[in-house]
């Protein structure tokens, strides 16, 4: 009786062990994901900053020349 119970314990813990390894495993991967995102996000403010840059000079420069608002 005693080695059945042991027996289902270490298979428990192994079962667990299983599943925390899939548990980390799986976070590394949101967290490479997640940095990813991050990196592409900055990317794409400085573009659209850049971008919102030049409209308003536009803007300004448009304005200068035509006279017009």
């Amino acid at each position: 009786m005693m080695e059945k119970k042991l027996s289902e314990l270490k298979q428990k813990i192994n079962t667990l062990e299983k599943e925390n390894q899939r548990l980390v495993e799986e976070n590394l991967n949101y967290e490479t994901i997640s940095k990813s995102h991050k990196e592409t996000n900055g990317e794409l403010q400085s573009k659209l900053t850049a971008a919102e840059n030049k409209i308003k000079d536009f803007e300004e420069n448009y304005i200068k020349i035509d006279g017009k608002k």
